[in-house]
């Protein structure tokens, strides 16, 4: 799954090259395509052009309640951001959703809700000068080996999901974030460290 608005840096070219490259290696899988954007015809034609429409999907834009729903029906959520990405809340969204969250690494939220194969997957992030007209093909080696390892290794990709759901239900939940905000004015209030050592509040 992957889902966004198609923008050059969103970068939509990697999961479709990605695709591309699975399916010539003799991978069974389907990728679907979520959201709108400038660059939605461009996708659509390198779709075409590497002859992936039976694999790939445009899936067009969603209701959030529904897309949380479409993150519990898929085993992969890919995040292909370059370091123009600010937090970007659907990493916690699939992440909550037992979704394997497979990142670039230049994503704001990745340092903080990942731990790179325990909780997500990371790969190298795209160049930012990078595009459909000139892809980063390490970007796009890393990621696909990246996929590929969860491809092959079923209960690794079990795994993750769900310490991913235990990340953000622990340490990432609203709830969690609220009642820490209200330590951490106390603490302020009284000149003391709140001791949280990661998640919402901390230092880290």
């Amino acid at each position: 799954m992957w889902c966004s608005r198609y923008l050059k840096w969103k970068h939509p070219e990697l999961p479709v090259m990605m695709a591309a490259r699975l399916k010539r290696l003799g991978y069974k899988f389907s990728l679907d395509m979520y959201g709108r954007g400038e660059y939605e015809s461009q996708t659509k034609s390198l779709v075409s052009k590497l002859e992936v429409e039976d694999v790939v999907h445009f899936m067009g834009t969603k209701p959030n309640d529904e897309l949380l729903q479409d993150m519990q029906q898929h085993h992969i959520f890919l995040f292909t951001s370059d370091q123009n990405e600010g937090w970007g809340a659907v990493a916690n969204e699939s992440m909550s959703n037992g979704c394997v969250l497979v990142a670039s690494d230049a994503i704001g939220s990745v340092p903080y809700l990942v731990k790179p194969n325990v909780s997500g997957v990371l790969f190298r992030a795209p160049r930012v000068s990078s595009g459909f007209t000139s892809p980063d093909l390490s970007a796009l080696d890393s990621l696909c080996d990246k996929v590929g390892y969860l491809f092959d290794h079923p209960s690794k990709l079990q795994d993750i999901s769900r310490s991913g759901v235990k990340q953000i239900q622990d340490i990432w939940s609203p709830q969690v974030a609220a009642h820490r905000l209200l330590r951490l004015v106390e603490c302020l209030q009284q000149g003391i460290d709140s001791g949280f050592e990661d998640g919402p509040c901390s230092k880290a």
